[in-house]
């Protein structure tokens, strides 16, 4: 188990990166504002967690599943402001309501169900 878990943290390391690198304007255009401030914040939280992880320490799991679920859905309702993550890798399942669009990161859901499974593992041997 630990060569699945240090191929998550490897994978949360490249994708938070990449997040990191989005959110400072290094690979497209910043987010202004406050929504900058978000993703930064995130992406940051996602690295320090594959730091962590690496290591072997048990925060960087929780903090890989903290960063996978911040990321899990963006809403974007007809009439008012949306609300999305846009951190890291993302392959998107759409789902077109009356009132918004709610996308779904499938890549995020796969990542924190693993992330997970790795965390039960770990705690279940002590």
């Amino acid at each position: 188990m630990q060569a699945v878990e240090k191929w998550l943290a490897r994978v949360l390391l490249l994708n938070s990166g990449l997040a990191l690198a989005v959110s400072l304007g290094l690979l497209g255009a910043a987010s202004a504002g406050t929504a900058g401030t978000l993703e930064f914040g995130v992406a940051l939280l996602g690295f320090l967690s594959a730091v962590l992880s690496l290591r072997r320490h048990p925060a960087g799991l929780w903090g890989a599943g903290l960063y996978y679920l911040l990321q899990l859905a963006g809403y974007y309702p007809a009439d008012g402001a949306p609300w999305h993550l846009k951190a890291g890798v993302s392959l998107g399942l759409v789902l077109h309501f009356s009132q918004a669009v709610v996308v779904l990161n499938m890549v995020a859901l796969a990542l924190l169900a693993a992330t997970a499974a790795a965390l039960h593992r770990r705690r279940r041997r002590g």
